[in-house]
């Protein structure tokens, strides 16, 4: 994601928050105006963090 211009004052956005898979920043922050970008979400990197979730679960042992 490239890093644009906050839509509210103009200022140069800074990077707020990056992705726990890919790494690419994912949210901007506006420290001039306090506006934060919506948070992109990677649809990819979505079900890489779903599946290594749903491994981390505990098998239970049915009685």
């Amino acid at each position: 994601m490239r890093i644009e211009s906050c839509r509210k004052c103009g200022e140069t956005l800074e990077v707020n928050k990056k992705c726990s898979v890919c790494k690419k920043e994912n949210e901007f922050f506006c420290h001039k105006c306090g506006f934060i970008t919506v948070e992109q979400i990677h649809s990819q990197c979505m079900l890489i963090d779903s599946r290594c979730k749903l491994l981390e679960i505990p098998i239970q042992k049915m009685k």
